[in-house]
């Protein structure tokens, strides 16, 4: 059975990781020069309300070396073949040094995915490869490249101001925005970045792009439509209401390295299209 790792930007709790018999690496969430182990020292509902209420911008730091070798040497030690599933190569560095360590160290067991995508989409990848996870590694990395070139994740931001905050976002194009109440809709490319797709006047129209991407999409019925939100899921609620999926769904709470960026009352849907 193939051992699997991810990092803590896939929305996955410690207490979930327990559960689907997977390891969580946490990111580190850096206020002021003080770190936090990301979903162990702070959750998503403390992280937003810091966010919110405090003058210091918060940095996020990624795999260090050491949690990689100490993940990498309990999942090798019984021969198991071990798939790593980091965030996004096109918004960090931990693949490469995922790769880089598994290489140096003598891991010979250790295949790095390159998931191009983070959050919940990741998530949704980490699930497909927990599911399959007695199959052959090459035959999980196809399923995995299939279930990815056919997902779909679209969100709706309420402001500018973190990206502007996080160097982002030019601020005379911040401030711009935001007068004329500019909401942008972003997405995962297929390259792994995160990249405007939208720009909507007002929030109404912002979700209203949502509920239509949902609604008019070829959806893979065997795989779950999930909806996030960041602090506030008033916005993500409203998405639920008018969307063919949405009425039974559970919203998410958006992980701390990604809601840095996006700030609070954001809205976001996540889908596989059919093949």
């Amino acid at each position: 059975m193939i051992k699997i790792i991810t990092d803590s930007s896939a929305n996955i709790s410690q207490q979930e990781a327990a559960q689907l018999g997977i390891t969580v690496i946490p990111l580190t969430l850096i206020f002021g020069g003080k770190e936090y182990r990301d979903g162990i020292d702070m959750q998503s509902d403390e992280f937003f309300q810091k966010l919110v209420s405090g003058d210091e911008f918060p940095h996020t730091a990624q795999i260090s070396e050491e949690q990689l070798v100490t993940a990498y040497t309990e999942a090798c030690k019984d021969g198991s073949d071990v798939l790593i599933m980091p965030i996004s190569s096109g918004i960090s560095g931990s693949h490469d040094l995922c790769c880089s360590v598994a290489k140096r160290k003598g891991f010979e067991k250790v295949h790095v995915y390159n998931t191009l995508c983070t959050t919940v989409m990741l998530r949704m990848l980490v699930e497909v490869a927990v599911k399959n996870r007695e199959k052959p590694v090459k035959e999980v990395i196809s399923i995995l490249d299939d279930v990815r070139s056919r997902m779909k994740l679209y969100a709706a931001l309420n402001t500018l101001e973190y990206l502007k905050k996080g160097g982002r976002l030019n601020s005379a194009v911040a401030t711009i925005g935001s007068l004329l109440k500019i909401k942008p809709v972003i997405t995962v490319s297929r390259k792994g970045k995160i990249d405007l797709v939208s720009k909507q006047l007002g929030m109404p129209k912002a979700l209203k792009y949502l509920e239509d991407a949902v609604n008019n999409a070829n959806l893979d019925e065997t795989m779950p439509v999930y909806y996030i939100y960041s602090m506030d899921d008033t916005n993500c609620r409203t998405v639920m209401e008018k969307t063919k999926t949405g009425k039974d769904a559970v919203p998410m709470h958006i992980c701390p390295v990604i809601g840095a960026h996006i700030g609070p009352s954001a809205a976001g849907v996540i889908y596989v299209e059919k093949k």
